[in-house]
């Protein structure tokens, strides 16, 4: 008999590529005293098993239709999924293609007894991988109500946690978003903060170069005005304050004014828009893309999108001539 080994472990901080390696230990060792022949192995890194969304396990049971294995050896059944409805759907994908699921560490008897102490086994699986996330989001929420970090949510440059999970300003981060605020809420376009900040190496809180998105979500961050939010659950105080009140409105009504401005219709009076304004940016600048229109020499006209800053600067030439 041929077989391959799928193996996978949870994300998580106590979670490892050991995982990994154990399994893939134990499953060639159970293969080795059954006299079965391993020919792959499959493994997903930090992926859940409360959906079968894995890419090499998606890619074992595409391979399973070529013929290349009797068998798929699992170290045990919740390595395979937590999802009882999916694990069936899969089983019954794999048995079609005349392959079956062994698992190394449990032994499951052929016959009916077998049946119903696999079916216990799946449900026990997803009973612990319910629990455990129930478990896990009540303790986040504890952790939540008292401002404290979740570990979720994104970093946000300015701030640090401290050893009591508390966030603290880190003063370097915190003076950059202070200069981001200044300059856009002094006038300056995206594109040229974005060239400054990069021009003197500064990262943001992921230590990348500054882009109009990175920019954008800074500007839009409620943290800087000390706003804890963490699914309902909203504290006012619950952060250090940045950003004072006024700079931060002040901002907000600037992008607001700047979301809508660039939209414009293909020509007067038609009701049709530009659908992707303010979705698209330019690759040179970071500003956004607007709608324009011209007309050929032949009387065509033709509709396109180009970046705001060179139609504002071909503007102003225009007006200064």
């Amino acid at each position: 008999m041929k077989a391959v080994i799928y193996a996978r472990y949870s994300p998580g901080p106590n979670q490892t590529d050991k995982s990994i390696e154990g399994q893939i230990r134990e499953c060639t060792q159970f293969a080795h005293q059954n006299d079965i022949l391993i020919v792959g192995t499959y493994a997903d890194h930090k992926k859940t098993g409360r959906n079968d969304n894995r890419a090499e396990f998606q890619r074992m049971l595409r391979d399973s239709a070529k013929g290349l294995f009797d068998a798929v050896i699992v170290w045990k059944i919740d390595r395979f999924g937590r999802n009882r409805e999916e694990i069936a759907i899969n089983k019954v994908k794999l048995r079609r293609n005349g392959v079956r699921v062994m698992y190394a560490k449990e032994h499951i008897p052929d016959g009916p007894e077998g049946i119903i102490l696999e079916s216990t086994l799946e449900g026990l699986a997803e009973y612990y991988s319910a629990n455990l996330s129930q478990n896990i989001m009540r303790g986040m929420r504890e952790v939540a109500m008292k401002g404290q970090s979740t570990g979720g949510g994104g970093r946000s440059l300015g701030y640090y946690v401290d050893q009591d999970k508390h966030f603290q300003i880190d003063e370097h981060g915190a003076q950059i978003v202070r200069q981001i605020f200044e300059m856009y809420s002094s006038g300056k376009q995206a594109s040229e903060i974005i060239k400054e900040l990069n021009s003197k190496g500064l990262k943001t809180a992921n230590g990348k170069p500054f882009n109009h998105n990175s920019i954008v979500r800074i500007l839009s961050n409620r943290r800087y005005i000390g706003e804890y939010r963490w699914h309902d659950i909203f504290i006012p105080d619950g952060m250090p304050r940045i950003i004072d009140d006024e700079t931060f409105e002040k901002v907000q009504k600037r992008l607001e004014k700047n979301k809508k401005a660039p939209a414009r219709k293909i020509q007067a009076g038609s009701e049709e828009e530009f659908l992707l304004t303010t979705k698209l940016f330019c690759g040179h600048c970071g500003e956004t893309m607007i709608g324009d229109s011209g007309t050929s020499k032949g009387g065509q006209r033709y509709s396109y999108y180009t970046c705001s800053t060179r139609k504002h600067r071909k503007a102003e030439e225009r007006e200064k001539k």
